[in-house]
């Protein structure tokens, strides 16, 4: 599945622990994004990578990133958070 934000598609992949939203930056040295959703905390976390570096992870605010628990909320989630951050 895939979810369009200011025409950048973004790829959502299954977790056992959750799920992922992945998109990257165009140019001449595209930065790779991840949200990653673990379903049983409900926490989202934000990655960034410069290749051929490793990534770099934090936790988005949880007093903005909350979720309902569920998929479907998680989605809802990032398709309203991600205009707020970097693609």
């Amino acid at each position: 599945m895939a979810i369009e934000v200011d025409g950048v598609s973004v790829k959502e992949t299954s977790r056992g622990s959750g799920a992922a939203w992945r998109w990257s930056s165009v140019g001449p040295s595209p930065i790779d994004y991840e949200i990653q959703w673990v379903e049983n905390k409900d926490t989202f976390l934000y990655s960034t990578r410069v290749r051929p570096g490793g990534w770099n992870v934090s936790q988005l605010d949880p007093d903005t990133w909350v979720g309902d628990g569920t998929i479907e909320g998680a989605r809802e989630m990032v398709e309203r958070g991600l205009p707020t951050l970097p693609h």
